[in-house]
This record gives C-alpha cells, sequence and structure tokens, in this order.
C-alpha cells in the first residue's frame, strides 16, 4: 500500500495516523522507513517507537482531566445556549413592553384629544343662558334621575316607548323641576343620577328590543343629560351632580362582567365634560364606589345606590350602613321604577321611578302596574321637608 502525507500534517499527526494502522504496515521498523520517505528524515524505528510511547503515557495521565474538561466544555456550551434564549426572550419581552407603552400613550393621547373636544363641544353647544336667581336660600332640590333606559322600545295596549319619548319625558320633567324651585324659592339642585340610563344588552331579550345599538344609547343619553343639566344650571345658583351605575349598564352579562366597567360611569364622564365649563355645574367625584355616591346637603349625607345590589327594605338599608361603618341621614335608590319615601331604622329611604313605566314584555309578564315617574325632594337643614313624586305623560 502506498502511503501519503496529508496537508499541513504534522510529523506527530502522521506518526499516531500510521500507528492506528500498524496490523496493516507491519513492524515497527516499516513504519520507520514510511516516516522516513515521508518526511526526509533518517531516523530508526527506535526515535518514533519512544515518541509515540511518550504521547501515549501523556494521554493516559491526562484522560480524567480531559474527560472533565470535555464535560465543562458541554456544561458551558449549554449554559450559552440557556443564556442566549434568556436574551432572545428579554428581546422579546422588551419589544412586547414598548409596544404596550406605544399603544397606551397613543390611547392615552387620544383620550386626552377626546377629552379636549367634547370640551369644546360643550361651550359650542352650552354656552348662553340667564340665571334667574332668588334671594330665599332656606331650602335645596334634591332631584333624582334613573331609570331612562335609553334605547328600550315598545308599543303595546299598555304603554309605549322609546328614545323620542324618554326625551319628552325629560323636558317634562324639567318643567315640573323649576314649578317646584319656584314654589319653594330653592337655592341649589343636586341631581342624583341612580344609574340605567341606557338600555344596554346584558340579555338577549333586551337587546333584540333595542331601537338604538348601545354606542347609539349612549350618544343620545349624553345628550338629553347633558342639556338637562345646563338647563337646570340657568334656574339654579349651583348644581351639583353625583352619578352612580346600574345593572343595564354593564358590559357583559352578570357572571362576565368586571364590577367597575359600567357604560353609567361613562355617560357621567362625558356629561362632567361638556358641562364643566359652566362655573355653577360641579360634578361631585368623591364616590366610595361605581355604584355607591354621597352628597352633603346643608349637613345632611344622603347616600345614592342604584338598588340591583342593596334592596329597598330593613336588611338592605342595614347592610349598606354596616359597609359605610356609619348611619347616613338618607339613602336614594333607583331600579325598581316606581317612587316611594320611607323611613327605614331612623334612615329616609328615597326611591326615584323610571321613563319608561309598563308596557313591555317583562311588565306584561309579570302583571306589572305603574306610570313613569321620577323623585323630586325638597331639602333644608333639617332634612326632608317634602317631597314630590313627578309622573310624566
Amino acid at each position: 500500500m502506498e502511503w501519503t502525507r496529508l496537508e499541513n500534517e504534522s510529523e506527530e499527526h502522521l506518526l499516531m495516523r500510521l500507528v492506528a494502522q500498524k496490523e496493516q504496515i507491519g513492524t515497527w521498523d516499516d513504519i520507520a522507513r514510511i516516516m522516513n520517505e515521508l518526511t526526509g528524515n533518517s531516523y530508526g524505528e527506535s526515535r518514533y517507537r519512544k515518541n509515540y510511547s511518550s504521547f501515549q503515557k501523556m494521554y493516559d495521565a491526562n484522560l480524567d482531566t480531559l474527560t472533565d474538561f470535555g464535560n465543562y466544555s458541554e456544561s458551558v456550551a449549554e449554559q450559552r445556549r440557556e443564556l442566549e434564549k434568556a436574551r432572545i426572550q428579554y428581546r422579546d419581552e422588551r419589544n412586547a413592553w414598548n409596544k404596550q407603552n406605544y399603544i397606551e400613550a397613543r390611547v392615552s393621547q387620544k383620550l386626552d384629544y377626546l377629552e379636549d373636544a367634547i370640551k369644546e363641544i360643550g361651550r359650542i353647544q352650552f354656552s348662553g343662558g340667564s340665571m334667574t336667581s332668588y334671594k330665599n336660600d332656606e331650602t335645596d332640590l334634591l332631584v333624582i334621575l334613573s331609570d331612562m333606559h335609553i334605547g328600550q322600545t315598545f308599543d303595546s295596549a299598555f304603554g309605549k316607548y322609546n328614545s323620542d319619548i324618554a326625551k319628552d319625558r325629560l323636558n317634562q320633567y324639567l318643567d315640573s323641576i323649576f314649578k317646584i324651585r319656584e314654589r319653594h324659592k330653592s337655592k341649589n339642585v343636586y341631581l342624583s343620577i341612580q344609574g340605567d340610563l341606557l338600555s344596554g344588552s346584558i340579555h338577549k331579550s333586551i337587546a333584540i328590543t333595542n331601537r338604538e345599538n348601545v354606542i347609539e344609547q349612549i350618544k343620545l343619553a349624553v345628550e338629553y343629560i347633558s342639556s338637562f343639566v345646563f338647563e337646570l344650571s340657568n334656574q339654579f345658583e349651583n348644581v351639583y351632580i353625583a352619578n352612580t351605575s346600574g345593572n343595564h349598564s354593564r358590559l357583559d352579562r352578570k357572571d362576565d362582567a368586571l364590577h367597575d366597567e359600567r357604560f353609567d360611569d361613562l355617560i357621567g364622564w362625558m356629561v362632567d365634560k361638556l358641562t364643566c365649563h359652566k362655573p355653577n355645574i360641579n360634578f361631585i367625584k368623591n364616590n366610595l364606589d361605581i355604584g355607591i355616591s354621597i352628597m352633603n346637603i346643608r349637613g345632611k349625607e344622603y347616600c345614592g345606590v342604584h338598588g340591583d345590589y342593596d334592596s329597598f327594605s330593613k336588611s338592605g338599608v342595614s347592610n349598606l350602613c354596616m359597609m359605610l361603618g356609619h348611619i347616613p341621614y338618607a339613602v336614594t335608590f333607583g331600579h325598581l321604577h316606581t317612587c316611594t319615601v320611607d323611613n327605614i331604622q331612623g334612615v329616609k329611604a328615597i326611591r326615584g321611578g323610571c321613563f319608561s313605566g309598563v308596557g313591555d314584555a317583562y311588565t306584561i309578564e309579570k302583571r306589572l302596574k305603574g306610570s313613569p315617574s321620577q323623585m323630586v325632594c325638597v331639602c333644608s337643614e333639617k332634612g326632608l321637608e317634602c317631597f314630590y313624586p313627578v309622573e310624566l305623560a
């Protein structure tokens, strides 16, 4: 067999390759002959044999070290792979974080723009009006605005309702408020918005009876209530507004809805932005919860709830007082669609009505009867002087 030397192969590597094939080559003399031919040396077999023996001893003596080094190298390689994976993960998370921050910044910017735009629209739509003034300031009015259910539509033998009727009844309500104000010469008005301003779409049976979708319901509710507040501001020295949310304004059905996500809250925010340029319109922003408002009228505390969590009963009022940690002078309600005033355990319980009245499938099936109505109370330092359940045609 003809043996050749590989390109750039050292003498040591050549010797190791030939020794590895010694059985084919023959003796050490044969290996020495081939080595001399390929390298140009003239060494005897002893020289090559001793060189190989020295290398073999060194290799055997360091075999454990070489093995450990191999394992160490594998460990280092594995750690490098983990480090690279962590670096890639960090980069992806950083990119996702930056993207989220960018999105949030854009959303915040758009909300700021929306807020400014709403304020500007308010200055245009509600920019005038002369305010009536009375010298007698012994009383204020508490006006409850509850259960408008904007979007709900029905027409039956027992009643009729739609968004146009809601607007007409809101104007009727204003006329009644102004008459009560003139009768009592009341100075300020406290508007307690008690929830369920729109019909919503929390049940399929409700969604299919709505004339307007939820977005349109919100737009109409904001328009109607903003105009209502503006008209109040022209007849009273100050308008104070508290807003609570009802069950119909949930974004989803009860089991899936988040507690603080209510369209009533959005409507209140938009009404505030539309009317805040008028100095005598003041939103009270000390709500204990999205569904619990607090108003102080001539030294008396009036706590506002919708009524879906707080029943109009002894147990409902007691549970609410226990949660508050004190006893308010009065609790105002909506939800049950009928006006009434009661004294429950020394707490005045005041409930507003609704704008829709009866005539929908629910009230027919439950055999419910009643007129659309809202509640106005005359308040002094002594508390509730008198109240007016205002029926609407």
